[in-house]
């Protein structure tokens, strides 16, 4: 008998077929559960100790499983899917893990039945499409002009976090910080009108700095804009009525079930509540208006800066940036109005070799010579920047004392050692453009944004200040409060208002929250399943609508309410066509979300789903698993 052919490594562990499927299962559910106390306002906090000793306190998904060691496979790849969303919408990251684990629950029976896993993705594949319609045919418009509108919608989303006690102050900042960054359609238009005698148009951010010095005060919405917003106001009713026909029409296209006479049911139905939609959106007066909004850059253009110590109240939103700097030498002003200001990403110092430099000197005449062309170099740098009349430079090299006394002679302020990220945010706010050399200096690189510079000492350092900006598309959130532990978590929940904020001016579209979408997205997805599913596929796709429900159950569970009962009540709703009902966090009871004005963006929640469906696939395509690590021993 011929002996068997050892392919793979037998000292390695493997996991195949089933069993490895099963391993996945178990994995993903493990890692939803460290998470599922971490839902909605009742939400329970987790402490995390890292390696080198410090301390994480948080409910935020993300948060909480980046600092979680796993060794499990899946369970990476779980914990990958909240990094996704987090860098995605910045919202939803524990809702998308605890989805995901449901999926991978509901198909662990359908295995168990000997349902090939590629029958039970074809049947998700069917059920996120359809989800995606009914999203849209359920979400209403809203119209991002709208303050009152726009605070609510971000004081849902961290009523759930640690900051929800300060929501109103902790929503401003938020907003501010957005509205400031969002670079639109009207300001590029006003760069290129003003702008064309001045600077290069190519260069789209710097020239709206310089264009909308004339704009006037800060926040004021220049005239295209508030035309703009008034053209969109009145649009309202046809967005809405377009909206719900084409989510109907959709609906329609989409039922291809063998009994017409269901499918036809089943479409007059959508059609119904997609009219239900429109109708409600007329009433709630929200109107769309277009995304006009070209960039929201938060990463590079919002600096949030901790400093431990005060009040939490006293955080607030700078109309410019603030950097932790001072003056390079004690006789430069500490206050400019209007400033002049020159950005360089050169060192102020005499040149230094490449690399290892010897001179040797056999005159004492050559090495006063020597000192003197050092001198005259300097001198001359200094002497191009004083050419265009600076009141401050700064550069993120080096500045020698030597330029130093120079740079005074003149009355002009230099601030060194620049990071090139604050550099960009000082450019943009100011108007300035970084220059490489100062023999390149010429007038359009002089940024005059600014209205106010000062340097002010809070706690033990220095900051300096560029405030009073005429129109910064970059700014500064200075937080307050009593320890680094806080400021941490409320500077992680204003990242996630942000998100929030910035997802709904690219897409103005609101779903309603507490639950009640995933409900709805349950309802309706499970009587589809039954008219419209044939064959096996009806299984899986019926799972899809139970496993919704795991949001609004977990909901229900966390603010101390009776499941059982509670989401009997809400199905009941839903199937009546009240797709707003949801579960009010705080007490585990059904409520109205038009009344209890919880909403969360639509993009938030699409990207939720898209994320969880597709992740329990990919996992469920899984049939083998070799490990990089040996056996355990025996």
């Amino acid at each position: 008998m011929q002996s068997p052919v050892v392919v793979l490594n037998t000292s390695k562990q493997r996991e195949s077929g089933h069993k490895a499927q099963m391993s996945n299962i178990a994995a993903g559910k493990t890692v939803a559960d460290v998470v599922r106390t971490c839902l909605g306002p009742r939400a329970m906090l987790k402490m995390l100790l890292d390696p080198m000793g410090g301390i994480t306190l948080t409910n935020d998904g993300f948060a909480i499983l980046r600092e979680c060691e796993v060794a499990h496979p899946a369970a990476k790849s779980m914990i990958e899917l909240s990094r996704t969303q987090d860098d995605e919408v910045g919202d939803g990251t524990t809702s998308v893990i605890i989805l995901a684990g449901e999926m991978l629950a509901i198909s662990a029976p359908f295995l168990e039945r000997k349902i090939h896993p590629v029958v039970i993705l074809r049947g998700f594949q069917k059920a996120l499409d359809d989800a995606q319609t009914i999203l849209r045919s359920i979400a209403v418009p809203v119209d991002t002009n709208d303050r009152d509108q726009m605070l609510g919608l971000i004081k849902s989303a961290i009523g759930t976090k640690f900051v929800s006690r300060w929501n109103d102050l902790m929503c401003n900042l938020a907003l501010s910080a957005v509205q400031t960054v969002a670079f639109r359609t009207a300001d590029i238009e006003a760069a290129k009108a003003d702008d064309s005698s001045k600077m290069d148009v190519d260069s789209v951010p710097a020239a709206a700095n310089a264009a909308v010095n004339t704009a006037g005060a800060s926040g004021a919405p220049s005239a295209p804009a508030a035309a703009m917003g008034g053209t969109d106001k009145q649009a309202t009713a046809p967005a809405a009525t377009n909206t719900a026909s084409a989510a109907t029409m959709s609906v329609a296209t989409s039922s291809t079930g063998a009994d017409a006479g269901a499918s036809t049911a089943a479409s007059e139905k959508a059609a119904a509540a997609a009219a239900t939609a429109a109708v409600t959106a007329e009433d709630k007066k929200s109107a769309a208006p277009e995304a006009d909004v070209r960039e929201v850059d938060i990463k590079r253009f919002v600096r949030i800066e901790k400093v431990p110590g005060g009040e939490i109240e006293e955080s607030r939103v700078l109309d410019g940036v603030m950097i932790n700097k001072d003056v390079v030498h004690p006789k430069m002003s500490r206050r400019i109005e209007n400033p002049r200001i020159v950005l360089l990403d050169c060192p102020l110092e005499y040149k230094k070799g490449e690399s290892q430099t010897n001179i040797e000197v056999t005159r004492e005449s050559d090495w006063a010579r020597i000192l003197e062309i050092e001198e005259e170099q300097i001198k001359h740098m200094c002497e191009k920047i004083a050419a265009v009349k600076p009141d401050i430079i700064i550069t993120e090299k080096g500045v020698s004392d030597l330029a130093q006394h120079f740079l005074i002679k003149n009355n002009i302020t230099a601030l060194r050692r620049m990071r090139k990220t604050d550099n960009n945010r000082i450019a943009r706010a100011t108007g300035a453009k970084i220059v490489s050399s100062p023999d390149e200096l010429k007038e359009k690189d002089v940024g005059t944004g600014c209205g106010l510079f000062s340097v002010e000492k809070i706690g033990d350092e220095y900051f300096s200040f560029f405030t009073k900006c005429a129109n910064p598309k970059a700014c500064t959130i200075l937080l307050r409060g009593p320890g680094k532990d806080t400021l941490n978590e409320i500077d992680r929940n204003l990242q996630d208002a942000m998100c929030v904020a910035r997802n709904v001016l690219f897409s103005p579209f609101l779903c309603p929250g507490g639950g009640a979408t995933e409900m709805a997205l349950s309802v309706q997805l499970a009587q589809r399943a039954k008219s419209d599913i044939d064959g096996v596929e009806q299984w899986p796709y019926a799972g899809v609508a139970e496993a919704m429900e795991v949001i609004p159950r977990t909901l229900i569970q966390n603010g101390g309410g009776n499941a059982i009962r509670t989401l009997t009540e809400l199905r009941a709703k839903h199937a009546a066509g009240l797709t707003t009902w949801g579960v009010d966090g705080e007490k585990g009871v059904p409520v109205d979300m038009n009344d209890y004005g919880v909403w969360e963006p639509l993009a938030v929640k699409l990207q939720t789903i898209k994320t969880a469906i597709d992740s329990a696939s990919l996992l469920l395509r899984v049939d083998d698993i070799v490990s990089g690590t040996a056996k355990r021993s025996e």
